[in-house]
């Protein structure tokens, strides 16, 4: 077998260099708009609830628009369909940052946003991890995966932090502003790819619905696939929200600070993610794959008791940077395990399953926005982490998938 990459291997490819870029700035627009979003609501309300429901809201174009993510992505040129996405998402962020700074907006159109918001950040989860199995060879998919939560953390560790510190200073809508500046950079960078889209041999394109059929079948049928889509739902139904939705109430209600102590939250888990997604690509020669996801996923929920139960946000912060450590190595070993266990005809089918996945995270928000209405944002994130846990011990004493997967498996296609 090949040897494997070292730690920052991937980046010797131009066009992973250009695709890498585009994560940056994606993801960076991404973390301004959660932060910013998430205080404009709680500000306008003061609510747990319209604060998990708005961004709850944005389940429904992930759900409803993965399956025809996947399918413009077996389907279309991926670069030119990537960029369309960023358009989309550059309109609506300069439409939202001209309301507020007209003080035009009420919480439907704060609705709205997420809802368009939404479609556009489905497209580009699928296209973005379609894409780059386009550009680098099958032995560094690991590794090229690992690069991206680097970038993905990096930006969740500088967004908040810009996030808050200008909601204090000049207020949100310079915050969209910029996230919408950030978007064209994603366009410009999507062009820049020279990798053309492949055909697949063999592959006779039948019905659009019989194709979304085949991919979802697969999923469903194929023990890697399956196993890989019940691990991965538990992340942001139970795990994620306690820091995409719940933050605010932390940072106002429990630790007592404003805006500025909200984006050091937020940045804290961005710290610890960058550190993960090194380890993560140092690791991604590791042979055993489901071993290295069910640690890291049992260190998450671990670290969000932790967190829960940090009586100053000193402490906190060190807890939740433990929590983006474990997140982000888990997260880059799922996804690389999922896109490589996938026939190449149906790759950007099965990479549609992606955008599913923090559709859930909207879903888990929603439940715990009332849960800590109910009873309180530390009981809920306590009860949500210790459900995870006996989940995860279950399914790796009762599956043999997960105890079984390997990483020389995936490389040699399975």
């Amino acid at each position: 077998m090949a040897a494997f990459p070292t730690t920052f291997g991937a980046l010797r490819h131009r066009d992973f260099r250009w695709l890498w870029a585009g994560t940056i700035f994606s993801t960076g627009s991404q973390w301004i708009q959660q932060a910013t979003l998430g205080w404009v609501v709680y500000d306008l309300t003061g609510s747990g609830a319209l604060l998990g429901a708005v961004l709850g809201i944005r389940a429904i174009p992930m759900l409803l628009l993965a399956p025809i993510s996947g399918l413009v992505a077996d389907r279309l040129d991926r670069r030119r369909a990537l960029a369309a996405s960023q358009v989309l998402m550059f309109a609506i962020s300069v439409l939202l940052a001209l309301g507020l700074a007209l003080g035009r907006i009420e919480i439907w159109h704060l609705f709205a946003f997420t809802l368009l918001s939404g479609a556009g950040m489905t497209f580009d989860r699928t296209l973005r991890s379609t894409l780059l199995l386009d550009v680098v060879p099958r032995t560094e998919i690991a590794n090229a995966f690992a690069l991206n939560t680097i970038a993905f953390s990096v930006m969740r560790t500088i967004g908040p932090a810009v996030a808050g510190f200008l909601i204090a200073w000049i207020g949100p809508a310079w915050n969209f502003a910029l996230q919408g500046l950030l978007y064209l950079g994603v366009a410009m960078s999507a062009f820049m790819i020279a990798a053309p889209h492949p055909v697949p041999h063999g592959h006779v394109r039948g019905s659009a619905w019989g194709d979304i059929k085949e991919g979802l079948r697969f999923a469903v049928t194929d023990p890697v696939a399956r196993m890989m889509v019940v691990m991965g739902l538990i992340p942001p139904l139970l795990l994620i929200p306690s820091f995409s939705a719940l933050m605010p109430v932390f940072a106002v209600d429990v630790f007592l600070t404003g805006p500025e102590g909200l984006g050091m939250l937020l940045s804290a888990v961005g710290v610890g993610g960058v550190l993960g997604g090194v380890i993560a690509a140092s690791v991604s020669g590791y042979e055993r794959v489901g071993l290295l996801q069910t640690l890291a996923l049992a260190a998450f929920a671990l670290s969000l008791i932790g967190f829960a139960l940090s009586t100053s946000i000193a402490v906190a912060v060190v807890f939740l940077a433990i929590a983006g450590t474990a997140e982000m190595v888990y997260a880059s070993s799922q996804t690389t395990t999922l896109q490589m266990c996938a026939p190449e005809a149906m790759r950007g089918r099965v990479a549609s399953l992606m955008p599913v996945f923090p559709a859930f995270i909207a879903v888990g928000a929603l439940t715990s926005g009332i849960g800590a209405d109910w009873m309180g944002a530390p009981a809920t994130v306590i009860v949500m982490a210790l459900v995870s846990v006996g989940i995860v011990g279950l399914a790796w004493t009762r599956y043999a998938a997960l105890r079984e997967l390997r990483l020389s498996g995936l490389v040699g296609g399975r």
